[in-house]
C-alpha cells in the first residue's frame, strides 16, 4: 500500500493571510521566543488539515470524492491535526490557557466556511469568514509574546481582517469581470462591477481613522492601507475582461507585506 501524497491547499494566498499577520503581531509585541515558533508550527499543522477534512467533509455529506482522495485526506488530517496539538502543548503547560478562546474561535471560522462551500466554491462571505479565521495568528502571536490578552490584541485583528478583507472584494470584483469575457468596459458598468469594491475600502479607511480617533492606533496607520486603497481605485476604473490571475496573486502578496512592514513601522 503506498503511502500518500501531503495534500496541500491550493489557496495559495491562504499563507499569506496566515503568516503575515502572525509575523505583525511578533513585530509589533517586540519579543521574540522559542514559544513563537511552537506557535507557528501549531498554527501550520492545523492549517494545513483545512484541506483533508474539507474532503472527508464533504464525503460525509453525500459529495463524492473517491475513496483514494478519502483515504488520504483522512492520513493527512490525522497527522496535521496531530502536529498541530502536539505543538501546542507546550503553550499550554506554560499557562497559554487563552488559546483556547482562538481556537473556538478559529473552529467556528472553519466550519462556518466549510458549511457555506458546501454548494457555492466560493463566495466573498466564505472569504471573509476564513480570513477572520486565519487573521487570529496576529493577536494569538501578541498573546504569546507579551502573556497579554487585551484591546491591543483585539486591534491588531481587526487591522489585519480588514485589510485582507480588501483582496477578497478585489479578486471578487475580477472574477465577475472575467466572466463577462468583454475586452472593453464603459465607465458606468466599471463602477457597477466595482461597487461593492470601493465601499469596502472607503469603510476600511473610515474605521481605521475612527481606531486613530480613539487612541487604539496612530493616524499614520492609514498609510499602510493607502497602497491597497490605491491599487483598488485604480483597478475598478481600468477594469478589463484581460486578467492574469497569477500576476493579480504576486501582486496582493507583495502588497500584503508592504501592508505588515509599514504597520509595523508606524506602529512601533
Amino acid at each position: 500500500m503506498n503511502f500518500p501524497k501531503p495534500i496541500i491547499t491550493r489557496e495559495h494566498g491562504s499563507w499569506a493571510v496566515l503568516f503575515v499577520p502572525m509575523l505583525i503581531g511578533v513585530v509589533y509585541a517586540g519579543s521574540f521566543s522559542i514559544n513563537i515558533l511552537l506557535l507557528a508550527c501549531s498554527a501550520l499543522g492545523i492549517f494545513l488539515s483545512y484541506a483533508p477534512i474539507h474532503s472527508v467533509l464533504r464525503e460525509f455529506s453525500g459529495i463524492s470524492q473517491g475513496n483514494e482522495k478519502v483515504r488520504a485526506s483522512i492520513i493527512w488530517a490525522i497527522i496535521y491535526v496531530f502536529a498541530g496539538i502536539l505543538f501546542i502543548i507546550p503553550l499550554f503547560l506554560q499557562g497559554y490557557y487563552h488559546l483556547i478562546a482562538f481556537a473556538v474561535l478559529g473552529a467556528t471560522s472553519f466550519f462556518g466556511n466549510y458549511f457555506l462551500t458546501i454548494k457555492i466554491q466560493k463566495s466573498i462571505v466564505s472569504d471573509l469568514i476564513a480570513i477572520a479565521g486565519l487573521t487570529l495568528s496576529a493577536p494569538s502571536a501578541y498573546y504569546i509574546a507579551t502573556g497579554l490578552f487585551d484591546v491591543n490584541g483585539a486591534v491588531l485583528w481587526i487591522l489585519n481582517f480588514l485589510f485582507f478583507g480588501c483582496s477578497v472584494f478585489y479578486v471578487h470584483m475580477k472574477i465577475k469581470v472575467s466572466a463577462l469575457k468583454k475586452d472593453r468596459l464603459p465607465l458606468r458598468e466599471k463602477l457597477t462591477l466595482g461597487k461593492l469594491n470601493i465601499l469596502y475600502h472607503l469603510f476600511v479607511v473610515s474605521v481605521v481613522i475612527i481606531l486613530s480617533l480613539y487612541h487604539y492606533t496612530p493616524l499614520t496607520a492609514t498609510l499602510a492601507f493607502v497602497p491597497m486603497f490605491v491599487h483598488a481605485i485604480y483597478g475598478t476604473m481600468n477594469l478589463s475582461g484581460s486578467i492574469k490571475f497569477k500576476k493579480l496573486g504576486i501582486l496582493l502578496l507583495a502588497q500584503s507585506i508592504l501592508f505588515g512592514v509599514v504597520l509595523v513601522f508606524v506602529w512601533s
